[in-house]
């Protein structure tokens, strides 16, 4: 990645489930505090993991500091829509009044993409948060849903600028609209694993964020498999006689079932990553398969590392 990756207000993590999403959001988020920026960790209706992830207990829908220069907050439509309602209308008295009653719900529930819009409202609204004149977050990295319904997420305020009188509602919408598309404050990471769906969905994402004008600046290809056994080497070679051995005895022959399993991934892995070179038009980063049970806040850090630049040394003067 590049360094001025990390200097945006607000980094969308995209992706189809499964992929490793939410630990690359950590990551990103993690070496945004450890590059001095106050950075907001924002997951939303999730089965919170950043908790894990920082040793912490699980995230909730109020922010809560996971390590030096790090807050997470795992947001509901519910607390996004109140927390909207709230800057709305300032007094909670008048929120209540006018958001809490009977009839309000029942018609805030019929407005399709109303939660939608309420998440993603929060986002743009941390990312514009000030306090006293100054940001209160450096950095807001937000860990996005799955794929097609983040594209249906980021989508809605194009559809409110289009189709809703002017008013609070369409002003906000044009300035989440603003945000999304420049560049210099946004940037949009796509997640996807070396493997036939994944890659696929993965240029269907790109594609359809360049055609609202969000233009992805980087694609992590996911927990990657090693190259234990390179062609043509001892170990290769070795791997190829054992495995031609019909008299192998156990346990040796689970070892070579083993290594020509994790030799057959690592062939899969490099065959899609050759197909995203040839079709996606975002730089690609890797990183590697982790084999542990957990991630922890060790891994989570180490693949951070691998992500960002080191950060240049600072000029000696004489």
């Amino acid at each position: 990645m590049t360094a001025s990756l990390y200097d945006r207000r607000l980094i969308l993590v995209l992706g189809k489930g499964g992929v490793g999403r939410s630990t690359v959001a950590a990551a990103i988020a993690g070496q945004c505090a450890a590059r001095g920026k106050k950075t907001l960790l924002y997951e939303t209706n999730a089965n919170d993991r950043f908790g894990n992830y920082f040793d912490k207990p699980p995230v909730g829908s109020e922010p809560v500091q996971l390590a030096a220069n790090l807050w997470a907050v795992n947001a509901t439509p519910a607390s996004a829509l109140a927390e909207y309602g709230l800057m709305i209308l300032k007094f909670k008295s008048v929120y209540e009044m006018v958001f809490e009653n009977r009839v309000t719900r029942a018609f805030l529930r019929a407005i399709p993409g109303l939660d939608d819009y309420a998440l993603l409202g929060k986002a743009w609204f941390h990312a514009k948060e000030e306090k006293k004149g100054k940001p209160v977050w450096d950095t807001v990295v937000f860990d996005m849903p799955a794929s097609g319904h983040s594209v249906s997420m980021l989508k809605v305020p194009w559809v409110i600028v289009d189709t809703v009188p002017e008013g609070p509602l369409t002003r906000d919408a044009r300035a989440v609209k603003t945000l999304l598309i420049d560049p210099k404050q946004t940037a949009a990471v796509l997640v996807t694993l070396a493997e036939e769906m994944p890659v696929n969905e993965a240029i269907e994402l790109e594609d359809k964020l360049s055609a609202i004008g969000i233009v992805p600046q980087q694609l992590v290809v996911n927990q990657v498999y090693p190259d234990h056994f390179p062609t043509g080497t001892p170990l290769a070679r070795v791997l190829d006689a054992l495995l031609a051995d019909p008299t192998l005895a156990t346990p040796l022959a689970e070892v070579a079932a083993h290594g020509s399993l994790s030799r057959d991934r690592r062939a899969l892995n490099a065959h899609y990553l050759g197909e995203l070179a040839k079709r996606a038009k975002t730089p690609i980063a890797e990183l590697p398969m982790l084999f542990v049970k957990t991630l922890g806040s060790a891994e989570v850090r180490g693949l951070g590392q691998m992500l960002v630049p080191p950060v240049p040394p600072a000029p000696t003067t004489r």
